[in-house]
């Protein structure tokens, strides 16, 4: 058995690019790591590695389907045409980006792969695939179920909370609509038609975590900002939920499920525990969607890892307080006896004098 290695990567979010044609700034972007993250493809395509068996997974989220302009009419109607136009417009926001992984997919033995993620869900539609096979060239996947090969999972993790979930019995949706389209999760709606409209006076505002400290902070500092809000979530919650719409369709009993999820943490600790301990095969488990990097044991040889996320966070949690960029991702090495080793690492990079705030 020949040597085999992976990164994983998650959470991304990328979108059409930091600026629009007219040059103002994009606010729906949420990537500005460019140029780290072609560091990094560039160094997995030299060197020790340029003649390996090498694999680079993006572990969902890696873009936004949901909205990518601030523009775009009905941005929940996701058709397949409407998720391929996002997808272009995603590769030529971050062109250099995709040239990198065009190069590192020239390699004999290299390889991309991506999973579905609640952001990306694009990828339900096989045009997307197509549009990244002409794009990076090589092979190119989408695993629309968790990845799976020698003791290893890697999913993104979203399908274990009910506001990113996917009905997966019924993916789509057709009744009354002149093209079938993505039955989206309800929080992606909650991003569509909430946050995205805040993010236009406050662009920061979908990177704070977590938001209930941020509710407090606003009752007592931006009292009016801070009810104007609480009653707009309320609006947005009983419309998503309970009035017809063409564009969604989901059961009460997620309702529920949603409401009781809302005053828990967000992490999937407990999830990946319970995955972990009730699977004997399964070994080392990988995710992202919390947002949050990981490394756990949970019993010999029972590894979960979260590999965090790409965009900047702005924390309100005293334990990390302020404005938080960790650049993670899991390395995994298979060994020619077919053992697996996984590692969490941070991404640092080359030397950069200099880094322009405005853009964030």
């Amino acid at each position: 058995m020949t040597k085999r290695h992976k990164i994983i990567l998650s959470d991304l979010h990328m979108g059409a690019g930091r600026r629009l044609k007219d040059g103002q700034t994009n606010y729906l972007e949420n990537f500005f790591f460019d140029q780290e993250l072609i560091e990094l493809i560039e160094y997995y395509s030299q060197g020790q590695w340029a003649k390996a068996d090498f694999e680079i997974v993006f572990n969902g989220d890696v873009f936004e389907h949901t909205q990518v302009l601030p523009d775009e009419k009905d941005p929940d109607m996701i058709t397949e045409r409407v998720a391929m136009w996002r997808q272009r417009r995603i590769c030529e926001g971050h062109p250099e980006i995709f040239e990198a992984l065009r190069r590192f997919n020239e390699l004999s033995n290299h390889r991309v792969t991506f999973t579905l993620g609640n952001h990306d869900a694009g990828f339900l539609w096989p045009g997307v695939l197509t549009v990244l096979q002409e794009v990076i060239g090589g092979v190119v996947q989408v695993k629309l179920t968790p990845y799976e090969f020698d003791g290893v999972r890697i999913e993104h993790g979203h399908k274990y909370q009910a506001d990113s979930a996917f009905n997966t019995d019924r993916y789509f949706l057709e009744k009354g609509l002149p093209e079938p389209i993505i039955n989206l999760p309800w929080g992606c709606h909650f991003v569509i038609h909430y946050v995205n409209r805040v993010r236009r006076e406050r662009p920061y505002f979908s990177r704070i975590h977590p938001m209930r400290y941020f509710i407090r902070w606003a009752l007592i500092h931006e009292t009016r900002f801070a009810l104007k809000n609480i009653a707009a979530i309320l609006y947005y919650f009983i419309s998503l939920r309970f009035v017809h719409s063409k564009s969604r369709h989901s059961s009460f009993w997620r309702t529920l499920q949603i409401i009781k999820e809302s005053a828990l943490d967000s992490n999937l600790d407990v999830v990946a525990k319970k995955i972990l301990l009730t699977h004997p095969d399964l070994k080392i488990l990988i995710m992202g969607h919390s947002h949050g990097y990981r490394y756990r044991c949970y019993a010999p040889d029972k590894l979960y890892v979260n590999t965090g996320t790409w965009t900047e966070r702005l924390s309100l949690d005293p334990g990390s307080l302020g404005r938080v960029v960790r650049l993670t991702y899991a390395f995994l090495d298979t060994d020619d006896q077919g053992k697996t080793e996984v590692a969490l690492k941070e991404w640092i990079g080359e030397h950069q004098v200099t880094r322009d705030l405005s853009l964030f």
